[in-house]
């Protein structure tokens, strides 16, 4: 690294408290949000949300170092819009902190959480819940196949269950690929 280089000090930035620290800050100034909580934090980056300035409901944002994006997570992701794909908002970069983020709205539950809940599991209405809810997640890896897409990551993590609990969406794009194979049905 040379002197003055966006990258020359990776230690301190990779650093997820500082990461969220400078992030927040930069989405503030920039876009008004507030009230930043964590969600997640890994080798891949952090995980966190903010409160939209104006509709008042929660986005989440997560930071990935620059040099770690992936070309579909990237490039793909903000083409695709299916109702049961998390929409990605906005992709923004901040190459001073050697951050870029992908900004989307925020659920409060995933199926690994919605599944352990004493209240899900003794419904009697849980295993026709479950069934529509893999319906459709079939319906939005459909729509990747069809496009000749490959989510490579897809566990009840990345399945997120919307606030009504009547949707579930597929998130997390790191690994999005596109493939020349037929994708078969």
């Amino acid at each position: 690294m040379f002197p003055g280089d966006s990258n020359s000090d990776l230690g301190q930035i990779r650093d997820p408290r500082r990461i969220v620290t400078k992030t927040t800050a930069l989405f503030e100034k920039k876009f008004g949000y507030t009230d930043p909580k964590i969600l997640g934090a890994g080798s891949f980056g952090v995980v966190f949300s903010l409160r939209h300035p104006v509709e008042e409901d929660r986005i989440a944002i997560k930071c990935v170092y620059l040099d770690e994006v992936r070309k579909g997570e990237k490039e793909i992701w903000s083409g695709l819009e299916h109702p049961n794909i998390v929409p990605l908002l906005r992709y923004t970069e901040f190459r001073k902190i050697n951050v870029a983020c992908f900004e989307m709205h925020a659920y409060s539950n995933d199926l690994t959480n919605i599944v352990k809940q004493d209240e899900f599991l003794t419904s009697s209405e849980a295993l026709q819940q479950l069934k529509t809810w893999f319906y459709q997640v079939l319906r939005g890896l459909n729509f990747l196949h069809i496009r000749q897409l490959c989510h490579l990551d897809l566990k009840h993590d990345n399945i997120f269950i919307s606030g009504k609990m009547s949707r579930a969406i597929i998130g997390d794009f790191t690994f999005l690929s596109q493939t020349t194979s037929n994708i078969g049905r």
